[in-house]
């Protein structure tokens, strides 16, 4: 067996990875999110003891896990009837399949939910919203001073470019299809060096960008409960500004450090290729461990808060707000009333945008043009 099949079954073996975490992560969805939110729908936080919508987090949980099951025993199958090609496929398609029954069982079950809420009368009495006060020491996200490593990652594939440039091969090996055959050569010149300072330059900036999101992103403070969900969004927002350093760290310089060794000849064109899926993997399983650790907004953290300073339930059938109105199926948010370009999900963990910005849009167009652009402009040089 030589050295490419070798690397293409250890990188899909890395990549079988890829349903069981999509899998297990959409499955815990319904238990970490914000207590005030159940599929997407604004809820009093006693919804989720409610009896009827249990069952739809339990059903959806146990559907998503019986998908994710087929998935992979299809993958597998595949593997050894057809080959690591189609296995790469399937697995692909698969991934995606499990994302896209999970949106559709979400749907499901939050119209199921509004429907309970209505014959509830779960409404807000009025908008009540609350401002971060200074009761606690609120943990707050890291400074993006941390981000300055990101430059001492740059300077490193700068000069490992430079020193190694003597040694770069004539044609250099740029890209490798799916089963491993280079199918993408450059001349050797001085400008392939920054191919992968530019990559790089790229990938950190998307990750410093969402660094920057965390930490001016819309805090949810429950008026009800200002100092605990303050103290815990906060270690929510600090954690993933933690993940998010680490994992941009990983990303921007390890794949910016890799194509870089791949052009002066020290690496394998194809173990970029397993650099990047261990990448994904890591940052898949951190993310998933975050939200299952911490919940959504800190939920889990507010629970335990709440449990040790001896809170009590009194107030847990009561809706501080209700904007259902500005989320278009639980996850799209449109607000031109609100400022702010992030906000916490509604279904999921982590933040997502206000497409009523104007700058959201700009930016979505600046980031596809630089994602279609640059391989492109790859190509042509």
């Amino acid at each position: 067996m030589n050295n490419t099949v070798v690397s293409m079954n250890i990188a899909l073996c890395a990549f079988l990875l890829l349903p069981v975490i999509v899998t297990a992560g959409l499955a815990g969805v319904p238990w970490v999110t914000d207590r005030h939110e159940v599929f997407g729908v604004t809820v009093p936080a006693a919804a989720h003891v409610n009896t009827r919508i249990r069952g739809f987090k339990v059903a959806f949980s146990g559907i998503t896990v019986a998908l994710g099951v087929c998935a992979i025993l299809v993958s597998l199958a595949v593997w050894q009837l057809c080959g690591v090609d189609a296995a790469f496929w399937t697995v692909s398609i698969a991934a995606v399949a499990i994302a896209i029954c999970g949106f559709v069982l979400q749907q499901m079950f939050r119209r199921k939910v509004l429907s309970i809420k209505t014959n509830q009368g779960w409404e807000a009495s009025s908008a009540r919203r609350a401002a971060l006060i200074g009761e606690r020491d609120n943990p707050d996200p890291l400074s993006l001073k941390w981000e300055l490593l990101q430059v001492v990652c740059l300077a490193v594939t700068i000069a490992v470019g430079l020193l190694g440039y003597d040694r770069m091969p004539e044609r250099v090996p740029i890209h490798a299809d799916i089963a491993g055959n280079v199918n993408g050569w450059a001349e050797k010149s001085p400008m392939v060096i920054w191919y992968a300072v530019l990559a790089q330059v790229v990938l950190a900036a998307v990750m410093v960008a969402s660094h920057v999101a965390i930490i001016y992103a819309k805090h949810p403070i429950d008026p009800d409960h200002p100092a605990t969900t303050g103290y815990a969004y906060g270690v929510f927002s600090r954690v993933w500004s933690i993940y998010v350093l680490v994992i941009g760290l990983l990303t921007a310089g390890g794949l910016g450090l890799g194509v870089q060794l791949v052009a002066i000849g020290v690496l394998d064109v194809n173990l970029i290729g397993i650099i990047g899926m261990f990448i994904a993997v890591a940052a898949l399983v951190g993310a998933l461990m975050i939200g299952v650790y911490y919940g959504q907004n800190g939920a889990r953290v507010y629970a335990g808060v709440r449990h040790s300073d001896g809170g009590d339930d009194s107030d847990d059938d009561v809706m501080p707000y209700d904007d259902d109105l500005h989320w278009i199926g639980g996850i799209i948010y449109i607000n031109r009333d609100d400022p702010a370009i992030m906000v916490p999900k509604r279904f999921g963990v982590g933040w997502t945008v206000n497409l009523a910005r104007p700058s959201v849009i700009i930016g979505t167009i600046v980031l596809l043009a630089i994602a279609i652009g640059l391989p492109v402009a790859a190509i042509l040089m």
